[in-house]
């Protein structure tokens, strides 16, 4: 829930920080992972039909409504306010969910514009993306066809420049979900 630009310092921060971190295990990594929505279409007029906008305000909503209830029961409200100044205004449906896209908080677009986001994802240090793309009230062949367009026309073009980390990320994810469509047509 926070800008693309506010996520780069937070991954310039980290990266920072690993230069020095003493592993606990014999693991040690510096790769970021990011978990966010991902719609592609056609066109950014299928976004009524697909119902996107409901679709992204009913996700945010509920997920600040969850964190509120669930994650800090233990943080008086004015704690709650003073961590995460937007999760109150979120849980009581006051925002405009145009913003996450203006702000690339989500991979919404044409195959396009998608691209330019997830290039961005990579420039701010992102090594996975991990890509919520069956939410809300999105019809299921709306679903399908944004896999169909990352797979065929956005993966593709990653690689072709280089943002092999994220394509591959998103290639793994798309076999996932084909492999379970599959199963579940059997």
């Amino acid at each position: 829930m926070q800008p693309l630009s506010k996520l780069k310092l937070i991954i310039d921060a980290y990266r920072e920080a690993q230069k020095s971190a003493v592993p606990l295990t014999g693991v040690h990594t510096n790769k970021v992972g990011i978990y966010t929505l991902v719609h592609c279409s056609e066109s950014r007029a299928d976004f009524g039909t697909n119902r996107l906008w409901d679709s992204m305000w009913w996700w945010y909503k509920g997920i600040s409504e969850f964190h509120l209830k669930w994650e800090m029961t233990h943080l008086s409200p004015e704690k709650q306010a003073a961590a995460f100044p937007l999760l109150q205004a979120r849980a009581r449906g006051e925002f405009d969910i145009t913003e996450f896209d203006r702000e690339d908080m989500v991979v919404v677009g044409t195959p396009d514009e998608c691209l330019t986001k997830l290039a961005r994802y990579e420039e701010a240090g992102v090594d996975q993306l991990l890509c919520y793309l069956n939410f809300g009230y999105l019809p299921h062949d709306a679903v399908m066809k944004s896999i169909e367009l990352l797979g065929t026309r956005v993966i593709p073009e990653l690689r072709k420049r280089g943002a092999n980390g994220i394509a591959a990320g998103l290639d793994a994810g798309i076999q996932r979900a084909e492999a379970q469509v599959s199963a579940k047509s059997a």
